[in-house]
């Protein structure tokens, strides 16, 4: 929505061969989880302890992109901004709620699960759904700093809020989670992009070391979930029909939420480029930080680690499904086929005038 989105789609990375096959190994890494805690179970619990290192790398990476220094872009892009924000905090975690009511009322460790999913947004693998999609990179990168920085203070209050009163929540436990899992990949990742920048120079960042970041992050996710589904193998398999009891709220939700921040950006006047993007940021889950709470805050009820690690099984594929849609509905909606760049006289009048 600033000049750099003319060019946002030269400036996009090109995936790597992890990143474009994701939907595989995360199949293969539930397969071989499956199969370890089927036939090496004391190979998962021996490995359990460097699950928190595991998703501690899992979000480091993402935190190195941000620009914290942009964030007065919003001001610029004070729409795009106001719609992610008002989205993920004012409607998913309920919207999320309400689905689960609807769905799975009667397995609340499972809502439980749903309602982790649903109080923090994606900060991670959006950047990756919004460059499939052709959108407008630096404007994710600046939507991302947003939601890096309120979530810290936000979901330890909406699992206070929705939960507190269902389940035996240890709020402090919550907030050392998002402390740990968000403030410390926060905090380090800001530094490290510093020295970085510093030292080696903006070209040989871009160029060298985000894409094995990138990779970094993808293979620790794999890891990751190879463990989690070890420990949670026997539960799963003995009960298939969780898979199924989380798909069908997320789905709903995912589409619902899609496409009618979509539809909300159109009408705000973005361009397809921004109206993906921001869409994007309005309905990515950040999985590893729920993940991370279940596994900690809610240690004592085991099905509620077992639905969020069941979360990105079902939202990868899903959020693929979405990006080739969105391409798709682009000139249905927008009237145009851009390949991602947004042209001057398709921009909010607000940016117009600056």
């Amino acid at each position: 929505m600033t000049d750099q989105t003319v060019s946002a789609s030269q400036d996009q990375p090109r995936l790597s061969l992890v990143s474009k096959l994701l939907p595989l190994w995360i199949i293969l890494a539930m397969a071989i989880g499956l199969l370890l805690g089927r036939f090496a179970p004391d190979l998962g619990k021996a490995l359990q302890p460097g699950i928190p290192l595991g998703l501690f790398i899992m979000i480091f990476p993402a935190m190195t992109k941000l620009k914290l220094e942009e964030i007065k872009g919003a001001v610029r892009d004070w729409k795009a901004a106001a719609i992610v924000v008002f989205f993920n905090y004012a409607v998913n975690p309920f919207l999320l709620y309400g689905i689960g009511w609807i769905f799975l009322r009667d397995h609340p460790d499972l809502w439980t699960g749903l309602v982790l999913l649903g109080v923090a947004p994606c900060i991670a693998m959006v950047l990756v759904w919004t460059d499939l999609a052709r959108g407008n990179g630096p404007l994710g990168i600046v939507l991302m700093a947003w939601n890096s920085l309120i979530q810290i203070v936000t979901t330890p209050f909406f699992i206070w809020l929705i939960l507190g009163k269902q389940a035996s929540v240890d709020i402090s436990l919550v907030a050392q989670s998002v402390l740990l899992y968000l403030g410390l990949p926060l905090l380090t990742g800001v530094l490290s992009r510093r020295w970085m920048l510093k030292n080696k120079g903006e070209s040989w960042f871009k160029k060298k070391a985000l894409p094995v970041l990138d990779d970094i992050q993808l293979i620790a996710l794999i890891a990751t979930l190879v463990v989690m589904f070890a420990l949670q193998g026997d539960v799963i398999l003995q009960h298939p029909e969780l898979i199924y009891l989380m798909a069908v709220p997320l789905v709903l939700f995912f589409f619902l939420l899609f496409f009618g921040v979509l539809f909300v950006s159109r009408r705000a006047g973005f361009c397809y480029a921004d109206a993906a993007t921001t869409s994007f940021h309005c309905t990515g889950r950040n999985f590893e930080l729920a993940i991370a709470i279940a596994l900690t805050a809610f240690a004592s009820q085991p099905m509620v680690g077992v639905s969020t690690v069941i979360g990105p099984l079902i939202e990868v594929p899903l959020m693929l499904t979405i990006v080739y849609l969105a391409k798709k509905f682009e000139w249905t909606l927008f009237g145009t086929n851009t390949a991602g760049a947004c042209s001057r006289n398709s921009l909010p009048q607000s940016n117009l005038n600056q």
